[in-house]
Formats: structure tokens, C-alpha cells, sequence
């Protein structure tokens, strides 16, 4: 039985809020193989193995929705395999409809590295249901398809049709289980060991849909913590989808727009503010494709149009996601930033400098001491993801050659713009030598 805790005032609006119920937990699950990663597998050396981190999956059950109804859902957590190692720290998100934690996938190299826990959570049903094949997931996206033997028992699953998940259901399951993991209750997965400090939910593309939706009609308004206070610490919402602005809440948002989104446009533009409640940040991000083509296998963008851009996707989402943890749980204050230049047209359009390079916005060494022009969004071809990576394409020789005589001089001015944002904190210390100074080889190699 849920309890009220009373009246919250948020804006103009009074709304009664409730914490949530506790849901039943089962697992770790083992079985039968294999299990769904949830993550695809990145560069070696930049992987969860690779840092001494396990992965577990468990069952989780409970009512919610506007009818109370049963629920049962995956969920997937990524820790430390030593407790002293975790920071305290839960990042947590509503697994995308392609069956993966986006946000963990892509800012997984400095999320390791700092000892932060990785929760996803299948909150809709499409993550269940879904029956799309792809080179880059053979067994399929959906979990009933992927391993329908060890996902039988979740719901809507074929000859299973007393077990269900509803989207109506999503925020109640998001509420339930963030609160769950949160108040380091008895039967979270992570006590006693892992005593969670703070959590924030993050999403991408599709599942920033999905974070926002609770947002805006869970916590603002529906679930808190037994305090009163909030449940979800901050909210990281990248690649985010339409021209509404983010919904507006009392704790620490960032937002990251790629240049793919900000080709299409940049209504969803709203100020930054310190002032609480609302504390907000807009990160558009020159450069950055809509998803990532740099980590992820090449099965994922079959067939695309010139060499798949390798800007540093993932040290960008990083960089936010870190902004954001530091602001919710230290108070610090993250940096503004310039928006991605704009002409209104009409025509619309991006602004590019003499290199084909996006102007304003976040930036990176990879666009201020450029050997590439990075185009996104890619050449759309059909029954594929190429629109939502990037190309890149290198620079003339003789445009390289008048702007750096020589490698020595490209490889300096690399170096100092690079130390120049990580200063100003545009660029994280854990990105420094994989996915910065290890791309400066590419002027040399013509990679």
C-alpha cells in the first residue's frame, strides 16, 4: 500500500505525492543461457570485464499502472566486483526499444573508470515484444525472441498472456524500482554492500522519451521519497527527439542535442538556469551523430556512405552524464555553453566553418585543431541506422599541410587544445589518452 506523504508544491501546481511500493525481486537469474547483454561489446579494453565489473540480471515484479495491474520486467545491474570500488553512484535508465542501456553503452569507458553501478530496467513493452534481427543482434533485439526459454516468464510472452507489462505501467515500474534501489531497502540488489549515495536516470534518443515521460508525470508529480524529497537526483536526456523543450523539474537536468537533432531543429531550446527549481543545462554538441558509430560494431551501420565518423561520441555523453552527478550530488555548478550557430533562414541551416565543421556548441579538439570535416547526419539508406551515425571525411593534403607545416606542430597544438578543455571541463581526464591523444596517430596514418 502506497504512502502519502502530503502536499508538494511545484510551480503554479499542488499535487498530492506518494511513495512508491516495494516490488518483489528475483535472481540473480541464471538461466538458461545465454542472457541478453543489455550492452553491446565496445573496443577491448573499454568494456566492463575489462575494469573488474560484473554484470547480474534479475526479475522484478509488482502492481502499478492506473489499474494496479501485475508487472514483471528485467532488469539489469553492472557494479564493481568489490564494493570499495563503487562511488556511490547509480545510473539509471529504461532500457532503449532496442534492447540495450544506452547511456551505460556509450559513457561506459568513464563510467567504469569512476566506479559507478549501471541499472536498465525494461519498463516498455517493445524491449520485451520486439522481433527485430540485425547483424549486429542475430537472436534478436526483443528478449522474448533473443532467449525465449529464459524471458518466457516475463510478460506477453507467447503462451504466457496472465503476465503483462503495459506502457501505462512504465513510470509507476521506473518509480518503483529507482525507489527500491535508492532507499538501499532490504531487498535491493545492491544491500548491504553497495550503499547507494545518489541516482540519476538517463536516456537517449527513443528512452529520453521515455525519462522525460517521467518527468513530467511521475516525479513532478506522482512519486517522491519518504521525505518528500526526490527519488531521481538528476536527469541526463541525449539525442533527445522533437522541437518540445525538456520538461522542467526541481533537480539537475542536462540535455544533449546532437548536430543530427539541431539539423532538424532547434525549437526544444529553453535558457540555462541556476536558479532553483530549475536548474538546467542545454549541451549541443557539434560533430556528434545522432548514435554512435565509433564504438559499437560495424554490423550496427551496414552499407553507410564513406568512412563511419569516429568523433569522440562517447567522452561527450561522459562529459554530461558527469556534469550532471557532480551537480546533483556536490552542488557543483557545470559550465555553460554557446548553442550550435544557427542561420533562421529560410532556408534553415547550420553554420559551418572553412573546414565544413559546425560552429558553437560544446567543443572538442577533433573539431578546433580539425584533420576531418564530421558530417552528420549520414546519408540515409533505407532499412538501415546510417542516418543516425556521421562520416567523416579528411581534410585536403595541402589544406593539412598549410595548417601544420608539420606532424609536430599538429601534434602541439593538438595536445594544448586538448588540456584547454579538460581545464574548462569540456573534456573528462578518464578520455584523455584512448579517445583523444591516441586519435592525434590519425594524422600521420590518414586513417
Amino acid at each position: 500500500m502506497k504512502l502519502v506523504i502530503g502536499v508538494l508544491a511545484l510551480w503554479t501546481s499542488a499535487v498530492l505525492a506518494v511513495v512508491p511500493d516495494t516490488p518483489v525481486v528475483e535472481g540473480p537469474i541464471t538461466g538458461p543461457e545465454p542472457m541478453h547483454p543489455g550492452i553491446r561489446q565496445g573496443p577491448e579494453g573499454t568494456n566492463f570485464a575489462d575494469f573488474d565489473y560484473v554484470v547480474d540480471e534479475y526479475f522484478v515484479s509488482g502492481f502499478a499502472g492506473p489499474t494496479g495491474a501485475t508487472y514483471k520486467v528485467r532488469m539489469l545491474v553492472w557494479r564493481p566486483a568489490k564494493p570499495e570500488k563503487f562511488s556511490g553512484v547509480v545510473v539509471y535508465e529504461p532500457t532503449h526499444q532496442g534492447g540495450n542501456a544506452l547511456i551505460c553503452q556509450f559513457a561506459r569507458y568513464g563510467i567504469y573508470q569512476r566506479g559507478h553501478i549501471c541499472i536498465t530496467v525494461s519498463s516498455q513493452a517493445v524491449v520485451l515484444t520486439s522481433t527485430t534481427v540485425n547483424p549486429a543482434n542475430p537472436r534478436g533485439i526483443g528478449l522474448y525472441i533473443y532467449n525465449p526459454e529464459r524471458y518466457g516468464t516475463l510478460p506477453n510472452a507467447p503462451g504466457n498472456p496472465l503476465l503483462h507489462v503495459n506502457n501505462n505501467q512504465a513510470n509507476e515500474v521506473l518509480a518503483e524500482i529507482a525507489w527500491l534501489i535508492k532507499s538501499n531497502h532490504a531487498t535491493s540488489p545492491l544491500n548491504p554492500d553497495y550503499h547507494v549515495k545518489s541516482l540519476v536516470m538517463g536516456g537517449t534518443s527513443a528512452s529520453s522519451g521515455f525519462v522525460r515521460s517521467y518527468m513530467g508525470a511521475a516525479h513532478n508529480s506522482a512519486f517522491r521519497a519518504s521525505n518528500g524529497g526526490p527519488i531521481v537526483d538528476g536527469f541526463l536526456v541525449t539525442a533527445t527527439l522533437g522541437s518540445a523543450p525538456v520538461e522542467m523539474t526541481d533537480v539537475p537536468t542536462i540535455q544533449v542535442p546532437t548536430q543530427f537533432e539541431v539539423a532538424g531543429t532547434n525549437a526544444y531550446r529553453r535558457p540555462d538556469s541556476d536558479e532553483p527549481p530549475n536548474l538546467f543545462r542545454i549541451y549541443e554538441v557539434p560533430g556528434m551523430s545522432h548514435n554512435d558509430s565509433r564504438d559499437q560494431p560495424a554490423e550496427v551501420f551496414p552499407g553507410c556512405v564513406g568512412p563511419l565518423s569516429r568523433f569522440p561520441y562517447g567522452a561527450m555523453t561522459f562529459m554530461a552524464l558527469q556534469h550532471l552527478i557532480d551537480w546533483a550530488l556536490e552542488g557543483k555548478t557545470p559550465p555553460r555553453a554557446d548553442y550550435i550557430e544557427v542561420v533562421a533562414g529560410p532556408p534553415r541551416s547550420i553554420v559551418f566553418d572553412e573546414f565544413g565543421n559546425a560552429r558553437g556548441g560544446v567543443r572538442t579538439p577533433h573539431l578546433d585543431v580539425p584533420i576531418y570535416r564530421y558530417v552528420a547526419p549520414n546519408v540515409n539508406v533505407p532499412g538501415t541506422l546510417c542516418n543516425q551515425s556521421g562520416r567523416q571525411e579528411r581534410l585536403a593534403d595541402a589544406v593539412l599541410q598549410e595548417l601544420y607545416p608539420n606532424e609536430g606542430r599538429y601534434v602541439s597544438a593538438f595536445n594544448r587544445r586538448l588540456m584547454e578543455l579538460v581545464r574548462d571541463g569540456w573534456w573528462p581526464r578518464e578520455y584523455m589518452n584512448l579517445y583523444a591523444r591516441d586519435d592525434i596517430k590519425e594524422f600521420t596514418h590518414g586513417e
